[in-house]
């Protein structure tokens, strides 16, 4: 028996190999950990040495500047680079653009008015007085003279008496934020105004220029030469030739007229002269009756010629080409009476546009035109207008207008397109400015005047025609030299509005918001308190099932509010203080909502809402209708209504936005805080 002895393998060298690969890697890791260290030791002492007050900083200091917040205890501000309106006292993403909101400086933020800033004032120490709270996030501006939150839930920020800006005319930008806004302004010119009135045309043959070739005598054709259509002819040129036995004739007379003349001597004044002379003025009026030309029958009737001749030459009367050529042929018989040929001459050319009932007004005869024809690119046509119709194209709304065009090289063809071009300007200066420098609110246009070092002030102006090279007339409200914003000035709207709204508030102290406080309450009787009452509870009544959720699209039923308005109308009618004039407007605005669909109504509820604020502000309903009435807004809709609560319903929205809204005010002499 065998015994085996068991192999044993070898294993302990390959720890030792993996261990010392493992403490060589270790090195390495270790060897660059402290290189990098080094580096940034290195870097730091560098940076130190190049900007000393970079080492100052404390590692609380260094967090703080990291983190945004401000090392010397005041209470750090965010704002958008892009809305520097937008200001909070939080990191965040700005609400309009979604921009990442970056540390305020506080020096900035006491000058836009928006932070808290100290309540020491920087000169004596006094305490500061705050000259009102605004939440400059929303548009417009929520102001209030007490602390507290806005609508949006903000908290309202204090504006200082020392560094409220005035709302007075002027807006005042500091010059850098007027470059980095990308202000333009342009100077008030004077000048005549260019103005062009473009119309389509279609080109067509004068009408004056066109002469037939009727016959006068019967005969036939010999020799046709004019025989095809469009063909061009000159003046004094052959068109055909014509045998008739009655312009033979009518020739053999004159002939035999003039000869009888020469033997008698017309010279001797006899009366055989004067006979032979009548005899031959009375041959020549036949043949210029019969449509031979004056050199034709002078020709024919000279003393060269014996006998008339067998066939008449008939020449082309004007320089054009045959427009239409009727069915005759070489042999043909002609009738007298009937048209041969038509001619048209086509050195001036008719341009006739269609010119739109906005513009007509300003055309007209002689004035100058240039016009490009589509068939010849880059060419131009220069004529006047000749002709501008009296009608005016009950379809198209268009006038026809005709200008007249030389054609000296006949290369415009009768039907061609062109684009015409009238000048209409006026030759008398005007003021001019820039188009894109006027706001047009609809009502009034505006322009912003730059009076130098960063203030601007609005001027309400009165503008004219619109002329070439994007500008406008001004007739009133400026003067030459003056300079005006041309871009950038919808930024300055902006921060006009602004002090517009602090200026309104600061006017009328309301309890909050921008609007002013309503004028006091009329007297009534208890007979009209009555008609107020049924009026207001009408009103809820509709505000409040539009305020719901819609189920479907069943309209109002305003009956009940026109009946209750026209009841206080009878109370009221003959009133002094506006009375009869505030229910008159709310009557309108009731009746508007008779037959009209649910989505047309919410529309004219608008109108509703605000004639019935007016008529509660002016003749409050009593406690019994609501213990409070409170005014909202809806800046998505930019309409007002009222509600007996605080919780928005909004009445313009059928499902979507039905919270959009927030309290303005109590309204009614109602109790209520907002």
């Amino acid at each position: 028996m065998t015994t085996e002895t068991p192999t044993t393998k070898t294993t302990s060298p390959a720890p030792t190999a993996r261990r010392g690969r493992s403490g060589s890697l270790v090195f390495v890791l270790l060897f660059t950990a402290g290189g990098i260290y080094a580096g940034m030791r290195w870097h730091t002492t560098f940076e130190r040495w190049l900007m000393p007050s970079a080492g100052g900083d404390t590692a609380e200091a260094a967090s703080a500047k990291e983190s945004g917040k401000p090392t010397d205890g005041k209470k750090q501000l965010w704002t958008c680079g892009m809305h520097p309106q937008v200001i909070q006292d939080h990191p965040g993403d700005c609400p309009i653009c979604h921009m990442k909101l970056t540390p305020l400086v506080t020096g900035d933020a006491g000058d836009s008015g928006a932070a808290a800033a100290p309540e020491k004032s920087a000169a004596g120490g006094e305490d500061r007085k705050v000259k009102y709270w605004w939440d400059p996030m929303m548009n417009p501006p929520y102001i209030s003279d007490k602390p507290g939150k806005s609508p949006m839930g903000m908290d309202l920020v204090p504006v200082y008496e020392d560094r409220a800006q005035s709302a007075g005319a002027a807006v005042v930008i500091d010059p850098a934020v007027v470059q980095n806004m990308g202000v333009r302004t342009a100077v008030v010119i004077e000048g005549p105004l260019q103005q062009t009135v473009r119309a389509t045309a279609i080109l067509a043959e004068p009408e004056p220029g066109r002469r037939d070739i009727n016959l006068r005598v019967s005969g036939w054709i010999q020799t046709l030469y004019a025989n095809t259509d469009g063909m061009a002819v000159k003046k004094g040129e052959p068109l055909f030739d014509l045998y008739s036995p009655d312009l033979r004739l009518a020739i053999e007379e004159l002939i035999t007229a003039r000869k009888s003349a020469d033997r008698a001597g017309l010279d001797t004044g006899g009366s055989l002269g004067q006979t032979s002379a009548a005899l031959v003025a009375a041959a020549e009026l036949r043949l210029q009756t019969l449509g031979l030309s004056a050199e034709q029958i002078a020709e024919l009737g000279g003393g060269g010629m014996e006998h008339a001749p067998a066939v008449v030459t008939f020449l082309s009367p004007i320089d054009g080409h045959v427009v239409e050529k009727a069915n005759v042929y070489n042999g043909s018989a002609v009738m007298a009476g009937q048209l041969v040929l038509r001619l048209a001459d086509r050195s001036t050319m008719w341009f006739e546009a269609r010119v739109p009932e906005g513009s007509i007004g300003r055309v007209r005869v002689g004035q100058r035109a240039v016009a490009r024809v589509n068939a010849l690119p880059g060419r131009t046509f220069e004529g006047e207008v000749v002709f501008v119709h009296p009608h005016l194209d009950e379809m198209t709304r268009t006038a026809l207008v005709r200008m007249a065009m030389p054609n000296s090289d006949g290369v415009l063809r009768s039907a061609m397109y062109a684009i015409a071009d009238i000048d209409v300007g006026s030759a008398d200066p005007v003021m001019l400015i820039p188009r894109e420098a006027v706001i047009d609110t609809g009502e009034r246009q505006l322009v912003f005047v730059s009076t130098g070092k960063g203030r601007f002030e609005p001027r309400n102006v009165a503008i004219g025609l619109s002329g070439e090279q994007g500008l406008v007339e001004v007739r009133s409200g400026l003067k030459v030299g003056e300079s005006v914003v041309s871009s950038g000035q919808f930024l300055i709207d902006s921060e006009s509005r602004l002090r517009e709204a602090i200026a309104k508030f600061l006017a009328g102290k309301s309890s909050g918001g921008v609007t002013a406080a309503p004028a006091a309450p009329m007297a009534i009787s208890p007979a009209a308190q009555e008609r107020v009452d049924a009026i207001v509870s009408a009103y809820l009544a509709l505000a409040e099932s539009l305020g719901e959720v819609q189920k479907d699209a069943t309209p109002l039923k305003p009956e009940g509010l026109i009946a209750s308005v026209h009841a206080l109308h009878g109370e009221v009618s003959g009133a002094e203080g506006g009375a009869t004039r505030l229910v008159s407007e709310a009557a309108k605005a009731a009746e508007s909502l008779t037959g009209k669909p649910i989505d047309q109504q919410r529309e004219a509820f608008k109108r509703v809402s605000a004639a019935v604020i007016a008529l509660i502000d002016a003749m409050p309903p009593s406690p019994r209708v609501a213990g409070s009435l409170f005014v909202l807004n809806c800046p998505m809709a930019k309409a007002d209504w009222v509600q007996r609560k605080a919780d928005v319903a909004n009445p313009y929205y059928a499902e979507d936005m039905k919270e959009c809204g927030s309290v303005v005010r109590p309204v009614g002499g109602a109790k209520g805080a907002r």
